[in-house]
């Protein structure tokens, strides 16, 4: 037993001494980069010669339910990369973390990050994103999760993403002056994903001349947008709990996918009519698109 344990040790040093002899912008970029930034920190350990290689991986993951304030303020203070292409930030509980949110989305902006993500996992305190926050160049995909409680764009601020190119929204409280303000502010944007909203009753996409893809997730509790005004758009795809989304303008619409999200608490035989109609109003907004394609909830509710 102990000469095989010695066996299978031996192939681990000879594996990691393989590993080590790569070129670090191939450690960095190839591996270290695809896991978990407290994951990539603990290959430190593995001999003189990784104690530094994570500092230079150009994406940080960081999630404050396994991490301390500390400890993210420590990575960040040791990070030494003048450019940071990703950055995810998890931050649960929010209590103790909200002083340092601004801090942390400063740094990720002052490293002229490209993929930024937030996400906010608290619904009870409020946290209110700051004028300096809408203002970058450098991002180009931003995806935020933020469970409703939080104020996306104060009124006093104004928007400039320059660069942005695609945009997810999860949880969001926005009312139409707030979303009108974002886009605005993005000439570039390509790509832009809804996932349950509130307040939002129409979605005018009329001026984001580039937009090409709309993804829309709706459900009983969160019926936002009520309209969707997307005439530029060539991708849509809708989850709806209700069909109830009326698609005003999507006249350059070459595909779409449509499913029904949920299962509401109605009674069978109204959910039934209801989605029946709505569906075939739908339908009628789409008889022009190349490539229709149904989920399983759908055909069923149509058929």
């Amino acid at each position: 037993m102990s000469h095989m344990k010695m066996g299978d040790n031996r192939k681990i040093e000879g594996a990691v001494g393989s590993i080590s002899n790569l070129p670090d912008e191939i450690l960095q970029q190839h591996i270290l980069c695809f896991i978990p930034t407290k994951l990539a920190i603990s290959t430190s350990i593995l001999s003189r010669r990784w104690r530094h290689v994570w500092c230079e991986v150009p994406s940080l993951s960081l999630d404050l339910c396994k991490l301390t304030a500390a400890s993210v303020n420590k990575t960040l203070t040791r990070y030494t990369a003048s450019k940071t292409k990703s950055f995810h930030l998890r931050i649960k509980p929010i209590t103790e973390n909200k002083p340092y949110i601004d801090r942390w989305s400063k740094w990720a902006m002052s490293h002229n990050v490209e993929s930024l993500s937030l996400d906010i996992c608290n619904s009870h305190i409020t946290y209110v994103f700051h004028n300096f926050f809408w203002n970058s160049s450098s991002v180009k995909q931003l995806n935020l999760n933020l469970e409703f409680s939080h104020k996306i764009v104060p009124l006093e601020c104004t928007v400039s993403w320059t660069s942005l190119q695609k945009l997810s929204l999860n949880c969001c409280s926005l009312s139409n002056g707030s979303m009108a303000k974002i886009l605005s502010g993005c000439p570039v944007l390509e790509n832009l994903t809804f996932d349950y909203w509130d307040k939002l009753n129409v979605l005018d996409l009329r001026k984001s001349l580039r937009l090409r893809t709309l993804e829309v997730q709706r459900n009983e509790w969160s019926l936002a947008p009520k309209q969707i005004v997307a005439p530029h758009i060539h991708c849509l795809r809708l989850h709806d709990s209700e069909l109830s989304c009326t698609l005003v303008d999507v006249a350059s619409l070459a595909e779409a996918n449509l499913e029904i999200s949920c299962v509401s608490d109605w009674s069978y035989t109204e959910y039934t009519y209801v989605l029946q109609t709505m569906g075939v109003k739908m339908l009628e907004k789409l008889h022009n698109v190349e490539k229709l394609a149904f989920g399983g909830n759908f055909i069923q509710s149509v058929s």
